[in-house]
């Protein structure tokens, strides 16, 4: 049994992937691009711009540890969703593969306002986008559903949206991505979250709470998950 509309949304999110990625095979420089980078990096975030250093470490050198971490506290808090977590964050994988087949170069000083950050790999989709997402939704949907009460969840969302924003920005803010490696980076982990949320023999176990009625509240809605 699936959950039609997640699969729908999983469908879309993956041929959006699989147009700008062509796009940019086509067209590695996209002047669209550089005028929304310059436009952000000219912008003064103010505050935000304390999280990016701890964000770029979360998704490079500290992405292995957020991982293990997120699979700790799932085993401690919600064992029975251990393989939805698993099989949720198996979607990093998706990162290695498209990133060596598209192969786009990363932005370079004279196309941009700065670069600060001068990562080995190919620019196209980005990395961190892709496993902190993937890390903070599995973490809402594998205790937000259990531990929040319903009326907290909202707030739960709001908080990986927020997260998820963050570093995005601060992708494109230190010159490491363009703009639509960052959207491409969000389509691939919405792809793969809503395809694995859409098997109910993976989520149903895992999200279970006890009553009927808790069943039903802690199933995560396609709108949520995209989020």
């Amino acid at each position: 049994m699936i959950r039609v509309p997640m699969v729908v949304v999983a469908i879309a999110s993956a041929i959006a992937v699989a147009i700008l990625a062509t796009i940019v095979v086509m067209h590695p420089y996209l002047q669209v691009d550089a005028n929304i980078e310059r436009d952000i990096q000219a912008t003064n975030l103010g505050p935000l711009t304390l999280t990016f250093p701890f964000f770029t470490w979360l998704g490079g050198p500290g992405g292995i540890p957020m991982q293990i971490v997120v699979i700790l506290l799932v085993l401690l808090l919600n064992r029975r969703a251990w393989f939805l977590a698993l099989s949720a964050l198996a979607g990093g994988l998706l990162y290695e593969a498209i990133v060596h087949l598209v192969n786009r170069p990363r932005p370079l000083v004279g196309q941009i306002l700065r670069v600060t950050e001068h990562p080995g790999s190919t620019s196209f989709p980005s990395g961190h986008i892709i496993f902190i997402t993937i890390s903070a939704v599995v973490l809402m949907v594998c205790l937000g559903y259990r531990y929040l009460p319903r009326w907290a969840r909202p707030v739960g969302w709001a908080v990986v949206a927020g997260i998820v924003v963050a570093v995005g920005l601060d992708r494109i803010y230190a010159g490491t991505h363009w703009p639509t490696d960052v959207l491409a980076g969000l389509l691939t982990a919405v792809a793969w979250l809503t395809f694995v949320l859409s098997l109910r023999r993976v989520t149903d176990r895992a999200l279970a709470t006890g009553s009927k009625q808790d069943r039903r509240n802690v199933e995560p809605t396609p709108s949520a998950v995209a989020s």
